[in-house]
């Protein structure tokens, strides 16, 4: 297939060939067709799926804090149900359900708090004590849990798979792709922008840039830098596990995702036996200075050790876990950003470039990204607020410095408690008034706004060590 099919011109073209890049060009191309507003094309410099999304674990979780990104993966949930029908390209969609433990009050709490948000924007779930969670997970310890949240509608698919059913829909839409085509370079005319490629150039009204852990590459090309940097993510496969041999011998059901959000894991089964997904503390942040030429479609080395207290807690969890033999170690880039919430949106200072960059959760996200981007290109605004994924958020103090140390924060915060209004410590301060100390002295407890310190409150008289972490410790100055 040749650019020459269409005059060498599009009127949207989108960078990058993962999960997230592929929805944008399926929600695109059908709604450009609704509305006959013009051709969809896609590039990719490999072939599909080439970038995190072919290692990812293609798990679903609802849960999410913010309102906006919440909805996002409601919607790609809802519509990842429906591609088999639409398209006839099995998604391998496991609808197992999806259990969050709580051992403690505190963590209780924050699942009531979530469920404002969950009630709000229509996500099903349900607050379940210890005993019914020993009903849906009968290989798991209790006796040391409160209860846990479930939610029944989520689970686990293939991305892979997902990917190229969006290909397929994209395609029955008249969106076109174009793989083994790498973008080399991508320069302003004046209908929009002329990108060269290793199959000749194209003009393009409207750019996306969804190229993953080549944002900072992609984005340098047309004068931006980014704050949108990998860190490793690593995950177990195990050996088969009798216990769920067993199961599946009995004709019982998949056993729901369980996350131990005290200890920071996710564990699901695997064929016959289990993925364990840590978010540890200290994670190396990779491509701080973008990815090099020999890595490709690569992974990292695994590494146990960092591992080991994830491993340990599992272990006392589902002790089928414990005599489970390790099969192999996933460690493979996922992009974050510095608050952990994609780039989604104009792009700054640019006319008709657009970004969908930084998913630490891309397939999850995925299917309400591409939803949000295609109608703010074509319509002018979408259904879904899309401020707190705007771009625009960060400014110049965002540098590699401040965004390794953010991102690998963002990480380390997967399954922190998330109190309300809280504020994290890393790279912190990024700028500071003239007053700064003035206030300090005072007894300032500092937030910040858009890489300012700023009092959020005065508490003089307050030894440091007695306020809530997320408003005081670490952030003293």
């Amino acid at each position: 297939m040749s650019f020459e099919d269409n005059n060498n011109r599009a009127r949207l073209v989108i960078i990058g060939g993962g999960a997230v890049g592929v929805s944008i060009l399926y929600h695109a191309a059908k709604l450009a067709a609704d509305k006959n507003w013009g051709n969809c094309v896609l590039l990719e410099r490999t072939e599909l799926t080439a970038g995190s999304t072919w290692h990812a674990a293609g798990l679903l979780p609802l849960f999410n804090m913010s309102y906006s990104v919440g909805q996002l993966h409601k919607y790609s949930v809802d519509l990842y149900k429906t591609l088999e029908a639409e398209t006839g390209q099995n998604v391998s969609f496991h609808v197992t359900g999806n259990l969050r433990l709580a051992r403690n009050t505190e963590r209780m709490d924050e699942y009531l708090n979530y469920c404002g948000t969950a009630n709000t924007i229509g996500v099903p779930f349900e607050i379940i004590t210890p005993e019914q969670i020993k009903e849906l997970w009968p290989l798991c310890q209790v006796d040391d849990l409160v209860g846990a949240l479930y939610h029944p509608q989520d689970g686990h698919i293939a991305p892979a798979d997902l990917t190229q059913a969006l290909a397929k829909g994209a395609r029955n839409a008249g969106g076109k792709i174009y793989t083994e085509t790498e973008v080399t370079a991508i320069k302003p005319n004046a209908n929009g922008w002329t990108l060269s490629t290793t199959k000749g150039e194209l003009h393009a009204e409207i750019v996306v840039s969804a190229t993953g852990n080549y944002a900072l590459q992609t984005a340098a090309m047309v004068g931006l830098d980014i704050p949108v940097i990998p860190v490793e993510h690593q995950y177990i496969v195990t050996e088969e596990v009798p216990e769920l041999i067993e199961r599946q011998k009995r004709g019982l059901p998949e056993l729901a995702v369980l996350r131990e959000s005290d200890s920071s894991y996710y564990l699901r089964e695997e064929r016959r036996g289990y993925i364990l997904g840590p978010y540890e503390k200290n994670a190396r942040a990779c491509f701080a200075d973008g990815v090099p030429q020999s890595f490709g479609k690569s992974l990292f080395e695994g590494d146990l050790e960092r591992l080991m207290p994830h491993v340990d807690a599992a272990c006392r969890r589902v002790p089928s876990f414990e005599r489970a033999g390790i099969k192999d170690i996933i460690n493979g880039p996922i992009s974050y950003t510095p608050d952990g919430n994609p780039m989604l949106g104009k792009a700054p200072g640019l006319r008709n470039f657009y970004l969908a960059e930084g998913f630490s959760f891309g397939i999850t996200a995925a299917g309400g990204a591409g939803k949000v981007l295609s109608e703010l290109i074509i319509e002018g605004e979408s259904e879904i607020d899309p401020m707190p994924m705007d771009p625009r958020r960060f400014g110049r103090y965002a540098n590699k410095t401040y965004t390794v140390a953010k991102n690998v924060e963002a990480y380390e915060h997967v399954f922190v408690i998330h109190y309300p209004l809280e504020e994290r410590p890393a790279a912190r301060p990024a700028k500071t008034s003239p007053c700064h100390d003035r206030l300090d002295a005072l007894g300032a407890v500092w937030g910040q706004r858009f890489g300012w310190e700023r009092p959020n409150f005065f508490a003089p008289n307050t030894p440091p060590n007695t306020l809530p972490d997320t408003t005081q410790k670490e952030q003293r100055r």
